[in-house]
């Protein structure tokens, strides 16, 4: 089961990074240039607090970063559209960023991974859609 942890500590960290890469190669309207950087620069931060607290076992460091991903989320320059697909993804991300924080809060290091694994799937499935409505 541990290797299994690692693969997916791993393949989580790798997301993160392409994840990275494709939000620099997108071009916002300038005056939200500032702000969706500074969101996506949290979310990042965020990303690799919980990558090396998984790989430490800290879940102190998890809880906090899960916990300001939903405060994020919550905040209004979040809401890029209002349709009701992209509020259905922003919903399934608080959800999954939730069980997260609850795994990391019972200590729970493989369901805290599988966990982070959703989040960050359900982070590449809203950026694909915010690709495909522009």
């Amino acid at each position: 089961m541990g290797r299994l942890v690692t693969g997916m500590i791993v393949l989580a960290a790798l997301c993160t990074v392409v994840l990275a890469c494709k939000a620099q190669d997108q071009e916002p309207e300038p005056q939200q240039i500032d702000e969706r950087q500074a969101y996506m620069q949290r979310k990042l931060d965020d990303a690799r607090h919980i990558v090396e607290g998984l790989s430490m076992e800290d879940f102190d460091k998890i809880v906090a970063a899960a916990n300001d991903l939903i405060a994020i989320s919550h905040e209004s320059g979040w809401n890029t559209l209002t349709s009701e697909a992209y509020l259905q993804l922003s919903s399934e991300f608080r959800s999954s960023a939730s069980r997260l924080r609850k795994m990391a809060s019972e200590k729970n290091l493989d369901g805290a991974t599988l966990a982070y694994f959703e989040v960050t799937m359900n982070c590449v499935r809203c950026h694909k859609f915010l690709r495909e409505q522009k």
